[in-house]
């Protein structure tokens, strides 16, 4: 699988080089630039080149491809090889976006790109990370109605990653209430779990023609992605996520299960609960760690954190089930099961 990643690396550098040259201004906007200073193009690129330089787990491409490759042998997997930037470019994208929204000061253990280069420059370079991809459909060696079917998945997707995020600023700016397990759930699809089903059903497009496995592969990789938030919420309450802090959603004031949890056993505990939450967003982390401390303390005693942690596991053995349904045995089976089992032990 190392060459799978190194492929990921290689393709995003060719749509996407760490320094622009006038043949990639011309190839990438597919009209003659000449007299474009590429300094400029190089200049305003620099947020989204930043990001993507800091690494990632790379795990929503490597599900396309495992797909492809799954369903469709090595011609399939070929194909899905020079897709990858479909999925990981708007990955990032949504991470500079989501930063400034959230005020967040840490991204990948260094300070969030637009606190580097600014806000103006950096929600443009996001925005474009949502589009430049799209160069590599275009020239997919594929027919015609598949490149279609492609750009409607793409379409789909980044219109449910938008209706989740809006769905969890909407809860970021009410301390008075949590939102539902069942909307919280959604809220996830939604955001987090439809880019890695983007990549799924991708992959699974250049293999068959069949939207009933198209989508079976889709929601797979869908419940996966829930899993993973789910899980990522609880490290980020029992030691911090890498690169961040611990229990800063909770400055960034966010609804996730297991304050839900928490929130649902313990009603005479929620106006402590908002309160801290108010406290931590207006006065930052550093004067607030005490009191975000104390409360993560609460919520773990109160066995929140424990039945987050169980609900992920029930995704994820939702998902085994599916995976042993659809695709038939193989390494990449193996693996695919393999990287979930990662998660789980994060």
């Amino acid at each position: 699988m190392q060459h799978w990643l190194n492929q990921i690396e290689t393709e995003l550098n060719r749509i996407f080089p760490a320094s622009f040259d006038q043949k990639w201004i011309d190839w990438m906007l597919d009209c003659s630039t000449l007299g474009a200073d590429k300094n400029v193009f190089n200049h305003f690129c620099e947020p989204a080149k930043d990001l993507l330089a800091r690494g990632g787990k790379r795990w929503r491409p490597l599900l396309m491809m495992l797909t492809a490759k799954m369903l469709g042998g090595e011609p399939a997997l070929e194909l899905a090889e020079k897709l990858v930037s479909l999925i990981e470019m708007p990955h990032n994208g949504t991470l500079i976006i989501d930063d400034i929204e959230d005020k967040s000061d840490l991204r990948r253990g260094k300070p969030a790109v637009h606190l580097m280069y600014g806000e103006d420059i950096s929600i443009n370079a996001g925005n474009l990370l949502y589009f430049l991809p799209t160069k590599a459909i275009d020239e997919s060696l594929v027919e015609d109605t598949v490149k279609l079917r492609i750009y409607q998945i793409y379409a789909k997707y980044m219109r449910r990653v938008h209706l989740g995020q809006g769905m969890d600023i909407s809860w970021h700016h009410d301390n008075t209430k949590t939102p539902t397990l069942e909307e919280y759930e959604l809220m996830c699809r939604l955001k987090t779990g439809c880019l890695a089903a983007m990549g799924s059903e991708v992959g699974a497009a250049l293999a068959v023609d069949d939207m009933n496995i198209i989508r079976k592969a889709g929601h797979i990789a869908e419940t996966i992605g829930v899993g993973f938030q789910i899980l990522d919420d609880v490290i980020n309450l029992e030691k911090g996520n890498p690169g961040k802090r611990q229990g800063d959603d909770i400055v960034e004031n966010k609804k996730s299960l297991p304050i839900i949890l928490y929130a649902n056993a313990n009603p005479d505990q929620n106006e402590h609960l908002f309160s801290v939450f108010q406290f931590a967003q207006s006065s930052g982390y550093e004067k607030a760690s005490d009191s975000i401390i104390a409360l993560i303390k609460k919520i773990k005693d109160s066995g929140a954190l424990e039945k987050a942690k169980g609900r992920a596991f029930e995704l994820f053995g939702q998902a085994f089930d599916e995976i042993h349904e659809l695709y038939p045995p193989s390494s990449e089976r193996d693996f695919l099961i393999a990287m979930i089992k990662d998660f789980m032990t994060a």
